[in-house]
């Protein structure tokens, strides 16, 4: 067992590792099925951008067109949602939605732009890697190249080169409220009343596992994962199937996790609760505008949008957090949120799982 010795030596040991990047494409087919249960709430509507609002000139530009195309692996009711605002708010621009889960998303962008084809004005995608690689392929280009009059006033550290972050689903640690009291932080889940308490997903699963037991290794050092092995976990393959496990009372406490898992068993009076343990890191969704749009107005005007709190509270209302703060119905990322490098997780991996004992 571990004691407040063992918690003291892990805290000396505590560095925050500065990281950067976005979340992969196995995450979206999670984010996806476990997002489902949250219910949906239209975004507040406003009165179509004025000639003196920062969104005029260019919404002019799109009712010219009329239409755009948008390619996500956003869940169906979140895309209802923002559907309902973009279009309530700019009448006479229609966004016309594909759903591409996972790795689809990209897959079909690549092949069309490959083809010559008609493609997607724009792509929201998980996957990590694929707005660098359609840049390298020119396939989209830097966002600041786009002109868009909104972007100065979003978090800087989520615009990155061709991407905006659109949407983050941050990790949570999920506890049964009947059964144990929220954690304050990471270390006190060396202490003893969560011996043989605790399920973890496995690492393996999906990249953001992976990520946040990355981080806790780079804040904490190995010494804290082999303490968390020393709890004699349970090692689950899934979030939700070890969520439903946590309320049934089978255990105190589950991570890696997301709202979104716990959602649907909240909703049906499940005695589960997140837990919002410093720091975190999550799923992102990112944007890109295709360089060589059919509609290349109204894709500046819907990624411009997304840069603005009603288009934040569209894509994040009930359903995940926001990048700006104190937008309505969504949670906020606040400080403990550090975006993974996919290349540093992918470093860590080993290292990661010998001090968990994961073979």
């Amino acid at each position: 067992m571990h004691s407040h010795s063992a918690r003291s030596r892990v805290a000396m040991r505590a560095r925050r590792g500065v990281l950067g990047g976005i979340a992969a494409a196995a995450a979206a087919v999670l984010f996806a099925a476990c997002s489902a249960g949250a219910p949906p709430t239209p975004a507040n509507t406003q009165v179509p951008a004025g000639d003196d609002d920062a969104l005029g000139a260019l919404y002019e530009e799109a009712q010219a067109e009329g239409t755009l195309t948008w390619y996500t692996s956003i869940v169906p009711d979140n895309m209802d949602q923002i559907k309902a605002a973009f279009e309530a708010q700019f009448p006479g621009v229609t966004l016309q939605m594909l759903r591409l889960g996972g790795t689809e998303g990209p897959l079909r962008f690549s092949s069309e732009m490959e083809a010559g084809a008609v493609s997607a004005d724009v792509l929201t995608t998980s996957e990590g890697d694929f707005p660098d690689h359609a840049l390298e392929e020119g396939w989209t280009k830097n966002l600041d190249e786009f002109d868009l009059p909104t972007l100065a006033d979003y978090p800087a550290d989520f615009v990155r080169g061709p991407q905006i972050v659109s949407q983050v689903s941050p990790i949570r640690f999920l506890y049964n409220t009947e059964t144990a009291e929220a954690p304050g932080s990471w270390e006190d889940l060396l202490e003893d009343e969560w011996k043989d308490q605790l399920m973890l997903v496995d690492p393996r699963a999906i990249l953001p596992w992976m990520a946040q037991y990355s981080l806790l290794y780079d804040t904490y050092g190995a010494e804290y994962l082999e303490g968390i092995s020393d709890q004699d976990y349970r090692l689950v393959d899934s979030a939700i199937p070890g969520a439903q496990a946590l309320a049934a009372g089978e255990a105190m406490g589950l991570f890696p996790s997301l709202p979104s898992v716990a959602n649907p068993l909240k909703a049906e009076g499940a005695p589960v609760e997140n837990a919002s343990l410093e720091p975190f890191t999550g799923v992102e969704n990112t944007t890109i505008i295709n360089s060589e749009a059919e509609h290349p107005n109204a894709a500046r005007l819907f990624v411009a949008w997304i840069a603005t709190p009603e288009g934040q509270e569209a894509f994040n209302g009930n359903f995940a957090a926001s990048p700006m703060d104190d937008i309505p119905n969504a949670e906020s990322l606040g400080d403990g949120y550090i975006p993974y490098d996919i290349a540093e997780v992918n470093a860590n991996r080993d290292a990661v799982l010998a001090a968990l004992g994961i073979q």
